[in-house]
């Protein structure tokens, strides 16, 4: 599909799946070496403390997953080629809404946008395992599912198949 007023193809939904499982077994294997290296130094730890404050699970979570992850997709989709692993094999990149290449900026906002979800799921999960503030864990929960939904919905309805953190962000994927 191409956009309506006649810039570059919108992308389809097959390259997306794809670049989407290629960009998700990066990091598949950045939890595997963070899982590794958890392992080897947990006997090195001392006993886990119920006494350990829930923003605490938060920010390690942050820090290790979120954070990194943010890094990979903003470094990538802000460099020369404006594309992921996953995009780059799906013949995909990120630009501004009107094809021009996307600021650095923009595309920090677009994956912090798009990562919220993941985020509020760690609040929540956190909260579960602590048996701790279940109101806000299920909020939390019911916002990361919410914000998942309604970005589907947006992408599934734009043109140019625009989810929440593209609109936000002003930016949109292309084929190229």
């Amino acid at each position: 599909m191409t956009d309506p007023a006649g810039g570059l193809p919108a992308s389809r939904l097959r390259p997306r799946l794809w670049s989407l499982l290629l960009d998700y077994l990066v990091i598949a294997c950045w939890i595997g070496v963070l899982t590794v290296v958890g392992l080897a130094v947990r006997p090195m730890l001392p006993p886990a403390d119920s006494t350990l404050r829930p923003a605490a699970f938060d920010l390690v979570a942050f820090v290790m997953t979120v954070l990194p992850v943010w890094g990979y997709l903003t470094i990538t989709e802000a460099g020369r080629r404006q594309a992921t692993f996953g995009k780059r094999a799906a013949g995909l990149r990120v630009l501004r809404a009107d094809d021009a290449p996307a600021s650095g900026g923009a595309v920090a906002l677009r994956n912090a946008v798009k990562l919220l979800p993941w985020q509020l799921a760690h609040v929540a999960v956190a909260r579960f395992m602590l048996a701790v503030d279940l109101g806000l864990g299920t909020l939390a929960y019911v916002a990361s599912l919410a914000l998942v939904v309604l970005t589907v919905l947006m992408a599934v309805r734009d043109p140019l198949h625009r989810g929440l953190h593209d609109r936000v962000a002003g930016t949109r994927v292309v084929s190229w």
